[in-house]
């Protein structure tokens, strides 16, 4: 058995503004041909801003898929030419309004790897300074700076559902 999929063709379904969505004929490892359909996406940079030891800034943001308000760490889609942690670098001022002078790569994961292309990375952000915040003009947030053990009780207690959150914030707890 291949180890992987032959790619044989691709038909382009959908382009949008974050994703793209296209259908491919492969062989598939077991030698069978299959249609598949595949979101493709440029990947994020989630970041966990660190204020001294033992405070994080989170974002309350509207997330229209969820219909409602969620807490999250920044984090922002990689731009075309722009590397993980460019973006990381740029997400964090635009959101949060503080610049990070030592970042730290946590973990890099698939969101979907069954029919997604979107890897997730994760960094921790430290030595923060105040800078100027430019959410951009869908983005409807608010950051707030909250103790790690608050953080971690939010969690407990369900307030945190955002995985991209959970999976740099669990990261970053496994790491201290």
């Amino acid at each position: 058995m291949r180890k992987k999929a032959k790619f044989l063709s691709r038909r382009n379904v959908y382009k949008g503004y974050c994703f793209d969505a296209v259908e491919d004929q492969v062989i598939w490892p077991n030698g069978k041909e299959l249609s598949r359909s595949l979101i493709m996406h440029p990947g994020i940079s989630v970041m966990v801003p660190i204020l001294e030891v033992n405070r994080i800034i989170l974002l309350k943001q509207y997330r229209y898929g969820a219909g409602r308000v969620l807490w999250e760490v920044p984090a922002g889609t990689i731009s075309p030419g722009e590397t993980p942690l460019q973006c990381a670098k740029r997400e964090i001022v635009e959101e949060t309004g503080f610049k990070a002078s030592r970042w730290k790569k946590l973990t890099s994961c698939y969101t979907s790897p069954g029919y997604n292309t979107e890897v997730i990375h994760c960094f921790a952000a430290s030595q923060l300074c105040e800078s100027q915040a430019s959410p951009e003009e869908d983005e409807v947030l608010e950051s707030k700076v909250i103790a790690v053990q608050e953080v971690k009780n939010m969690i407990k207690e369900g307030k945190i559902q955002d995985a991209k959150s959970l999976v740099a914030l669990f990261s970053y707890f496994k790491k201290l």
